[in-house]
């Protein structure tokens, strides 16, 4: 059960272990309704369906973009004993190469749509899915997000984030985070379309479950019938107007007199009768009030069940905070549950896509117009809007637009001072009160022409260039104080170059710290970025000796490996110890785990980023780079580091770093990582991987003796260090530490 990466979408703190297991005894459920035989899940992941499902199946098929997440899997499969049934392929979701056609009579797609790029693809995925089910087969689409609630969603999201601001400041916000939304979501009208379009039936449903959370509230499920004249077509069952039932009572009384399946309209939904009163009062949604009280879609569902009826829940016709419920003498493979909305111009789905392109445009589009308009012409601010709000009459509600400088949401504190900095050159320019850390600027209102001026304050300010193709690239605080953390300290740390770099203040918790380990240049700033993701903690990162300028360079990984667990011992002298290394810190990392445990210390948690082992394979990366002259070694850091260094002398400092980062790199060439008793997190940047390669996870398995678990990260490797894949990784290693 691998619900690690699973949070909410309020908060982004963990779902109740409970309410996930609810969530995957439904899905299963739903899966093995029909009691098929063959299977073939796409979007496999960590199993958690093929765990409950495979072992009730004759034959269970599986694919995954993740070779390393398939790897895992096949291992899990083979300690279960289902080695004979299961079949696991590493393949993308709409590569149907090698799966036989015609042959499985359910296919499942659950959980995944909405990592998909465009509704395009998933049609195109639907559509081959469609042509290797066996005739009557069934193809489930599961955790589908819904486009017609998004909007009530992101507000209750802005809400939660910041619940003193402004019907006007969430207003804006939502508009932001619409924008910037990287999910794909889809309206239900979006299959009854795909559905007429390649002759299938579809049955569009409610997610079970008692919980009210983000995944009963906003997500659904359906089911596409290969075969729609074999199914029963519920669109003509008659309906019944929930106002004239009343409440929960009046239903009992009508299911007693009711004859034959009934349809009862327009329920008002308890799960999302709160947040869509709070959309509605905030401008975001325009929606016609509820008749009546709430009710829980499970009460009726309970109810049907207790008068011997087949309940069938399904969202209301054009008002997706209420629902239909369908009340059947017994349970049948169903089409037409949901009936789309008449109306035409609904948004059947989002672009994903204009979250990338968002900034870009708003930072061109000024120089654009002015090329091609008199001066009094072009607007003085530009703020993007994921669509028009209009009136009753169908024209622009001008009263409902953004302010022209709207108030952003303020989203996340500063850290250090960088931040702080930062958020006031942000504020300032955009003539805002206050801006967050997670803010972006292009969307708050900046353009291209301002994003030059913050360009010169940052290069004044800190002696760095940072390019406006930068700052359309990291358009958050955030961000570019990540890329500042590279060539820089905040002011608020004194010691640069100490062996022992403190990254926070101990907070006094009286919990074990966090020892983060250098990469190949030898100094531990970017780790700065890590430490926010552990604030009970204190945290530090080891720093090479030399890379002050004045002090010799290590004679051997061994040295560096005594040294740096001295280190360790005289801040921490007892365990458990909890280490993290990337790249040339990974197996430095993993050697001072290894020496601990030959000297009778605890290590708690042993985390290596995107690294190798060093052995005597003549393949190794650490061999490859090991007689790299200093001079070649300059000319890297340079390239990747030099524009975000911030130091009195740029050319003594990048002499300094090459001299060190060439020390390492023979050092660790001629070094033999030695093996750990223990158990290893392996974190795997996966956009940089070439030539067929996928992970050095399973490199790592002569070296250590516990197990491994492997996650992959959506960075490339010098990424890592950036806010999101940094937030990715600390926060699987946050809740190792909370556990133990």
């Amino acid at each position: 059960e691998d619900f690690q990466t699973w949070t909410a979408l309020y908060d982004g703190e963990p779902v109740p272990p409970g309410q996930l297991r609810q969530w995957q005894d439904a899905a299963a459920a739903h899966v093995l309704a029909q009691s098929p035989r063959r299977v073939l899940e796409i979007g496999v992941g960590s199993g958690l369906l093929l765990a409950k499902v495979a072992g009730q199946v004759q034959e269970y098929w599986g694919t995954d973009l993740s070779a390393a997440a398939v790897e895992r899997l096949r291992a899990q499969v083979a300690d279960a004993g289902l080695g004979d049934r299961v079949r696991l392929r590493v393949q993308a979701a709409d590569d149907i190469d090698g799966l036989p056609a015609g042959v499985f009579d359910t296919i499942v797609v659950h959980s995944v749509v909405q990592y998909f790029p465009s509704a395009g693809y998933l049609e195109q995925v639907l559509a081959k899915a469609l042509g290797l089910l066996a005739p009557g087969g069934r193809l489930l689409v599961g955790d589908v997000k819904n486009a017609a609630t998004l909007r009530i969603l992101t507000t209750a999201q802005q809400q939660a984030a910041q619940p003193y601001a402004s019907h006007e400041e969430i207003r804006s916000a939502v508009e932001a985070a619409l924008l910037a939304q990287r999910e794909l979501a889809l309206a239900p009208e979006w299959f009854t379309d795909f559905a007429a379009a390649h002759g299938a039936g579809v049955d569009i449903r409610l997610k079970a479950g008692a919980a009210h959370n983000a995944l009963s509230r906003h997500r659904y499920e359906v089911v596409l019938h290969k075969d729609p004249a074999g199914v029963l077509d519920l669109s003509t069952v008659p309906a019944v107007p929930w106002a004239e039932v009343g409440d929960l009572a009046a239903l009992s009384d009508f299911v007693d007199h009711a004859r034959g399946p009934v349809r009862l309209t327009a329920i008002p939904s308890a799960r999302l009768a709160e947040e869509s009163v709070a959309a509605v009062f905030a401008g975001v949604v325009d929606l016609d009030p509820p008749t009546g009280r709430p009710v829980d879609p499970e009460d009726v569902a309970a109810l049907a069940r207790r008068k011997n009826l087949h309940p069938v829940l399904t969202y209301a016709t054009g008002a997706p905070h209420s629902f239909d419920a369908l009340l059947l003498p017994a349970e049948r493979a169903v089409t037409g549950s949901f009936v789309p909305s008449p109306v035409a111009g609904r948004i059947r789905a989002n672009t994903p896509a204009l979250a990338q392109a968002i900034g870009p445009l708003l930072a061109e589009l000024p120089a654009h117009l002015a090329a091609r308009l008199p001066d009094y012409m072009v607007p003085a601010v530009m703020v993007a809007l994921s669509q028009l709000p209009l009136n009753p009459a169908g024209k622009i509600d001008r009263g409902a637009l953004p302010a022209e400088q709207a108030a952003t949401t303020g989203s996340g504190e500063p850290r250090n001072s960088h931040e702080q900095e930062l958020c006031g050159f942000f504020a300032e320019l955009l003539k805002l009160e206050r801006v967050g850390i997670n803010d972006d600027f292009f969307a708050l209102g900046g353009h291209s022409l301002l994003a030059t001026r913050l360009s010169a304050r940052i290069r004044k300010r800190f002696d760095v260039d940072m390019p406006l193709r930068t700052i359309i690239q990291y358009p958050t605080v955030a961000e570019l104080a990540a890329l500042l953390l590279v060539g820089s300290i905040p002011g608020d740390h004194a010691d640069s170059f100490g062996v022992v770099l403190p990254l926070n203040r101990d907070p006094g918790t009286g919990k074990e710290p966090v020892w983060f380990f250098h990469g190949g240049g030898g100094l531990g700033w970017a780790f700065f970025t890590f430490a926010p993701h552990v604030p009970d903690r204190a945290a530090y990162s080891l720093q090479s000796r030399g890379s002050d300028g004045t002090e010799p360079v290590a004679d051997s990984v061994e040295d560096m490996v005594e040294d740096y667990l001295a280190q360790i011992l005289a801040v921490q002298p007892a365990g458990p110890y909890h280490l993290i290394g990337w790249s040339f810190g990974g197996p430095i990392a993993h050697a001072v785990a290894a020496a601990m445990e030959q000297r009778g210390l605890q290590v708690a948690l042993l985390a290596v980023l995107d690294s190798q082992p060093a052995n005597s394979d003549p393949d190794n990366g650490f061999r490859e780079v090991a007689g790299r002259t200093k001079e070649l070694y300059r000319a890297d850091v340079e390239e990747v580091f030099g524009k975000f260094m911030n130091t009195g002398n740029m050319d003594a400092f990048l002499d300094t770093m090459a001299r060190v980062g060439a020390n390492n790199l023979q050092k660790m060439g001629v070094f033999d990582s030695p093996v750990y008793r223990g158990d290893l997190l392996y974190f795997n940047a996966k956009l940089d991987k070439v030539d067929g390669l996928t992970s050095y996870g399973p490199d790592w398995r002569p070296h250590v003796a516990g197990t491994i678990e492997e996650f992959d990260v959506d960075a490339t490797h010098h990424d890592l260090h950036m806010p999101k894949p940094a937030g990715q990784i600390m926060q699987v290693i946050a809740r190792r530490l909370a556990a133990r």
